[in-house]
Protein backbone atom coordinates (compact mmCIF):
# COMPACT_ATOMS: atom_id res chain seq x y z
CA UNK A 1 0.00 0.00 0.00
CA UNK A 2 2.80 2.39 -0.28
CA UNK A 3 2.47 3.29 -3.61
CA UNK A 4 -1.65 4.03 -2.44
CA UNK A 5 -1.65 7.45 -2.93
CA UNK A 6 -1.04 7.28 -6.45
CA UNK A 7 -2.88 4.32 -7.45
CA UNK A 8 -5.50 6.41 -6.34
CA UNK A 9 -4.83 9.52 -8.38
CA UNK A 10 -3.99 7.33 -11.29
CA UNK A 11 -7.46 5.08 -10.81
CA UNK A 12 -9.48 8.86 -10.55
CA UNK A 13 -7.98 10.20 -13.95
CA UNK A 14 -9.29 6.56 -15.38
CA UNK A 15 -12.34 8.28 -14.68
CA UNK A 16 -12.18 12.19 -15.06
CA UNK A 17 -9.22 12.39 -17.75
CA UNK A 18 -5.69 13.20 -17.53
CA UNK A 19 -6.05 16.78 -18.41
CA UNK A 20 -7.98 17.78 -15.38
CA UNK A 21 -5.36 16.50 -12.65
CA UNK A 22 -3.69 19.64 -12.63
CA UNK A 23 -5.26 22.75 -9.86
CA UNK A 24 -6.99 25.59 -11.09
CA UNK A 25 -4.12 27.73 -8.83
CA UNK A 26 -0.96 26.13 -10.12
CA UNK A 27 1.17 28.71 -7.71
CA UNK A 28 -0.75 27.95 -4.34
CA UNK A 29 0.93 26.66 -1.45
CA UNK A 30 -1.17 23.36 -0.44
CA UNK A 31 1.66 22.25 1.95
CA UNK A 32 2.92 25.06 4.21
CA UNK A 33 1.42 25.40 7.59
CA UNK A 34 0.35 23.86 10.98
CA UNK A 35 -1.18 20.54 10.31
CA UNK A 36 -3.12 18.93 13.35
CA UNK A 37 -4.26 15.42 13.84
CA UNK A 38 -3.96 12.41 14.88
CA UNK A 39 -2.45 8.93 13.88
CA UNK A 40 -3.67 5.48 14.69
CA UNK A 41 -0.90 2.70 14.77
CA UNK A 42 -2.86 0.36 15.74
CA UNK A 43 -6.82 0.39 15.80
CA UNK A 44 -7.19 0.00 19.25
CA UNK A 45 -6.59 3.92 20.09
CA UNK A 46 -5.22 7.35 18.27
CA UNK A 47 -2.79 9.32 18.98
CA UNK A 48 -2.78 13.59 18.53
CA UNK A 49 -0.08 15.38 15.82
CA UNK A 50 0.75 18.57 14.94
CA UNK A 51 3.06 19.37 12.33
CA UNK A 52 4.57 22.66 11.00
CA UNK A 53 5.74 22.10 7.37
CA UNK A 54 7.10 24.60 4.82
CA UNK A 55 7.12 24.17 1.27
CA UNK A 56 10.08 24.98 -0.98
CA UNK A 57 7.57 25.57 -4.11
CA UNK A 58 9.25 22.68 -6.01
CA UNK A 59 9.83 19.22 -3.70
CA UNK A 60 11.24 19.24 -0.57
CA UNK A 61 9.31 19.71 2.57
CA UNK A 62 10.32 21.14 6.29
CA UNK A 63 9.35 21.39 9.83
CA UNK A 64 8.42 20.19 13.46
CA UNK A 65 6.76 17.93 14.49
CA UNK A 66 4.96 17.62 18.17
CA UNK A 67 3.42 14.74 19.61
CA UNK A 68 2.23 12.96 23.20
CA UNK A 69 6.36 12.07 23.54
CA UNK A 70 9.85 13.48 21.94
CA UNK A 71 9.99 13.48 17.85
CA UNK A 72 12.04 14.79 15.05
CA UNK A 73 11.09 15.92 12.00
CA UNK A 74 13.90 14.50 9.47
CA UNK A 75 12.55 14.87 5.87
CA UNK A 76 9.65 15.49 3.59
CA UNK A 77 8.32 16.15 -0.19
CA UNK A 78 5.33 16.63 -2.01
CA UNK A 79 4.39 16.27 -5.55
CA UNK A 80 2.45 18.69 -7.35
CA UNK A 81 1.44 16.46 -9.72
CA UNK A 82 -0.30 13.32 -7.53
CA UNK A 83 -0.83 15.40 -4.26
CA UNK A 84 1.50 12.54 -2.61
CA UNK A 85 2.78 13.98 0.93
CA UNK A 86 5.58 12.13 2.12
CA UNK A 87 6.89 12.46 5.83
CA UNK A 88 9.56 10.99 8.16
CA UNK A 89 9.76 11.43 12.25
CA UNK A 90 12.29 9.69 14.14
CA UNK A 91 10.58 8.93 17.43
CA UNK A 92 12.47 8.38 21.26
CA UNK A 93 14.68 9.82 23.43
CA UNK A 94 18.04 9.99 23.16
CA UNK A 95 19.09 6.02 23.16
CA UNK A 96 17.41 4.10 20.45
CA UNK A 97 15.16 5.66 17.94
CA UNK A 98 12.48 4.93 15.80
CA UNK A 99 11.67 5.83 12.12
CA UNK A 100 7.87 6.48 11.18
CA UNK A 101 7.25 7.18 7.34
CA UNK A 102 3.75 8.91 6.23
CA UNK A 103 3.10 8.57 2.56
CA UNK A 104 -0.50 9.55 2.05
CA UNK A 105 -2.77 12.35 -0.27
CA UNK A 106 -2.59 16.26 0.92
CA UNK A 107 -5.20 18.40 -1.10
CA UNK A 108 -7.96 20.79 -0.45
CA UNK A 109 -5.78 21.29 3.43
CA UNK A 110 -6.48 18.17 4.43
CA UNK A 111 -4.39 15.20 4.45
CA UNK A 112 -4.55 11.40 4.95
CA UNK A 113 -2.88 8.01 4.48
CA UNK A 114 -0.62 5.23 5.72
CA UNK A 115 2.07 5.59 8.81
CA UNK A 116 4.78 2.76 9.03
CA UNK A 117 7.52 2.15 11.56
CA UNK A 118 8.79 0.11 14.21
CA UNK A 119 7.06 -3.21 13.43
CA UNK A 120 3.77 -1.19 13.15
CA UNK A 121 1.67 0.39 10.47
CA UNK A 122 -1.69 2.75 10.83
CA UNK A 123 -2.95 5.49 9.44
CA UNK A 124 -2.89 9.48 9.40
CA UNK A 125 -5.13 12.00 9.27
CA UNK A 126 -4.78 15.67 9.62
CA UNK A 127 -6.38 18.80 8.59
CA UNK A 128 -4.36 22.34 7.89
CA UNK A 129 -5.38 25.53 10.16
CA UNK A 130 -6.55 28.14 8.40
CA UNK A 131 -7.58 27.08 5.17
CA UNK A 132 -9.31 29.72 3.25
CA UNK A 133 -11.26 28.54 0.30
CA UNK A 134 -13.42 31.26 -1.83
CA UNK A 135 -16.85 30.30 -2.08
CA UNK A 136 -17.20 31.69 -5.81
CA UNK A 137 -14.33 28.67 -6.84
CA UNK A 138 -15.95 25.66 -8.30
CA UNK A 139 -14.25 22.82 -8.72
CA UNK A 140 -13.69 21.77 -12.21
CA UNK A 141 -16.84 19.68 -13.85
CA UNK A 142 -14.45 17.03 -15.20
CA UNK A 143 -12.74 16.23 -12.33
CA UNK A 144 -15.59 16.87 -9.94
CA UNK A 145 -17.45 14.03 -12.80
CA UNK A 146 -14.36 11.53 -12.19
CA UNK A 147 -14.59 12.09 -8.27
CA UNK A 148 -18.16 10.97 -8.12
CA UNK A 149 -17.98 8.47 -10.53
CA UNK A 150 -14.74 6.94 -8.85
CA UNK A 151 -16.73 7.32 -5.60
CA UNK A 152 -19.58 5.46 -6.55
CA UNK A 153 -17.55 2.36 -7.82
CA UNK A 154 -15.38 2.57 -4.08
CA UNK A 155 -19.03 2.88 -2.14
CA UNK A 156 -20.50 0.61 -4.19
CA UNK A 157 -17.62 -2.52 -3.03
CA UNK A 158 -18.19 -1.30 0.04
CA UNK A 159 -21.46 -1.31 0.57
CA UNK A 160 -21.71 -5.22 -1.24
CA UNK A 161 -19.32 -6.17 1.32
CA UNK A 162 -21.33 -4.99 4.34
CA UNK A 163 -24.16 -7.10 2.84
CA UNK A 164 -21.77 -10.01 2.38
CA UNK A 165 -20.74 -10.71 5.58
CA UNK A 166 -23.17 -12.78 7.87
CA UNK A 167 -24.70 -10.80 11.07
CA UNK A 168 -23.19 -13.21 13.04
CA UNK A 169 -19.73 -12.63 11.71
CA UNK A 170 -19.92 -8.39 12.45
CA UNK A 171 -17.96 -9.19 15.48
CA UNK A 172 -14.88 -10.77 13.75
CA UNK A 173 -11.74 -9.19 13.40
CA UNK A 174 -8.07 -10.72 12.82
CA UNK A 175 -6.63 -10.06 15.77
CA UNK A 176 -7.34 -8.50 19.52
CA UNK A 177 -5.94 -5.13 18.43
CA UNK A 178 -7.96 -4.09 15.54
CA UNK A 179 -11.65 -3.13 15.06
CA UNK A 180 -14.38 -5.76 14.43
CA UNK A 181 -15.53 -5.96 10.61
CA UNK A 182 -18.94 -3.50 11.90
CA UNK A 183 -16.60 -1.36 13.57
CA UNK A 184 -14.79 -1.09 10.15
CA UNK A 185 -17.49 -0.28 8.32
CA UNK A 186 -18.91 2.05 11.14
CA UNK A 187 -15.76 3.84 10.98
CA UNK A 188 -15.82 4.39 7.48
CA UNK A 189 -19.15 5.65 7.77
CA UNK A 190 -18.10 7.99 10.08
CA UNK A 191 -15.52 9.08 7.84
CA UNK A 192 -17.54 9.97 5.04
CA UNK A 193 -19.91 11.53 7.37
CA UNK A 194 -16.81 13.53 8.34
CA UNK A 195 -14.91 14.32 5.61
CA UNK A 196 -18.46 14.72 2.79
CA UNK A 197 -19.84 17.40 5.50
CA UNK A 198 -16.27 19.62 5.28
CA UNK A 199 -17.04 19.43 1.62
CA UNK A 200 -20.34 20.86 1.71
CA UNK A 201 -19.27 23.89 3.91
CA UNK A 202 -19.73 22.72 7.04
CA UNK A 203 -17.09 23.00 10.07
CA UNK A 204 -17.74 19.53 11.94
CA UNK A 205 -15.50 17.85 14.16
CA UNK A 206 -14.38 14.25 14.12
CA UNK A 207 -16.64 11.95 15.53
CA UNK A 208 -16.24 8.15 15.94
CA UNK A 209 -19.84 7.58 16.71
CA UNK A 210 -20.55 4.48 14.68
CA UNK A 211 -17.30 3.07 15.23
CA UNK A 212 -18.24 3.43 19.26
CA UNK A 213 -21.74 2.73 19.39
CA UNK A 214 -23.73 -0.66 18.36
CA UNK A 215 -21.77 -2.22 15.56
CA UNK A 216 -24.37 -5.06 14.57
CA UNK A 217 -24.90 -5.93 11.01
CA UNK A 218 -28.65 -3.87 11.15
CA UNK A 219 -27.13 -0.64 12.26
CA UNK A 220 -24.38 -0.62 10.86
CA UNK A 221 -26.16 -1.33 7.23
CA UNK A 222 -27.98 1.99 8.16
CA UNK A 223 -25.40 4.55 9.41
CA UNK A 224 -23.80 3.41 6.31
CA UNK A 225 -26.36 4.45 3.89
CA UNK A 226 -26.91 7.42 5.38
CA UNK A 227 -23.00 8.45 5.56
CA UNK A 228 -23.35 7.24 1.67
CA UNK A 229 -26.49 9.70 1.18
CA UNK A 230 -24.02 12.67 2.91
CA UNK A 231 -21.56 12.20 -0.12
CA UNK A 232 -23.80 11.38 -2.39
CA UNK A 233 -25.18 15.16 -1.72
CA UNK A 234 -21.68 16.70 -1.25
CA UNK A 235 -20.79 15.62 -4.56
CA UNK A 236 -23.39 17.20 -6.05
CA UNK A 237 -23.04 20.17 -4.40
CA UNK A 238 -19.28 20.59 -3.05
CA UNK A 239 -18.00 23.61 -1.92
CA UNK A 240 -14.49 22.29 -1.88
CA UNK A 241 -13.63 19.23 -3.26
CA UNK A 242 -10.45 18.68 -1.42
CA UNK A 243 -12.13 16.86 1.39
CA UNK A 244 -14.00 14.64 -1.19
CA UNK A 245 -10.44 13.68 -2.47
CA UNK A 246 -10.07 13.01 1.07
CA UNK A 247 -12.58 10.85 1.55
CA UNK A 248 -11.92 9.14 -1.18
CA UNK A 249 -8.13 7.99 -0.38
CA UNK A 250 -9.49 7.20 3.48
CA UNK A 251 -12.25 4.77 1.75
CA UNK A 252 -10.08 3.46 -0.54
CA UNK A 253 -7.21 2.41 2.64
CA UNK A 254 -9.77 0.89 4.85
CA UNK A 255 -11.29 -1.21 1.72
CA UNK A 256 -7.93 -2.92 1.45
CA UNK A 257 -8.66 -3.92 5.07
CA UNK A 258 -11.95 -5.37 4.34
CA UNK A 259 -10.30 -7.21 0.86
CA UNK A 260 -8.40 -8.83 4.21
CA UNK A 261 -11.46 -9.80 6.61
CA UNK A 262 -13.36 -11.16 3.71
CA UNK A 263 -10.93 -12.99 2.24
CA UNK A 264 -10.37 -14.84 6.20
CA UNK A 265 -14.12 -15.22 6.13
CA UNK A 266 -14.10 -17.44 3.24
CA UNK A 267 -15.86 -14.42 1.07
CA UNK A 268 -14.86 -13.11 -2.28
CA UNK A 269 -14.43 -9.39 -1.98
CA UNK A 270 -17.29 -7.52 -4.72
CA UNK A 271 -13.96 -5.94 -6.57
CA UNK A 272 -12.76 -9.21 -7.27
CA UNK A 273 -15.88 -10.59 -9.23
Amino acid sequence: MRASGLVLVLWLLHFAGAGTAQSADATADPVSGRWTGDIGLSEAGRTPVTFDLTFDGSTSVSGSVTGPGPATFRSGTFDRATGTLKLEVDVGDGGALSRFSFEGIAVGGMATGRVNGNGQSGTFRLTRAGESRPAATQPDVDLAAGLRAAFAELSGWVTRSAELVPAGRYTFRPIDSVRTFGQLIAHIADASNYYCARASGQDVAWSDANANGPTDKATVMRVLQQSLATCTSAHDNASSIGPLFVNLNHTSLHYGNVITYLRMLGLVPPSSG
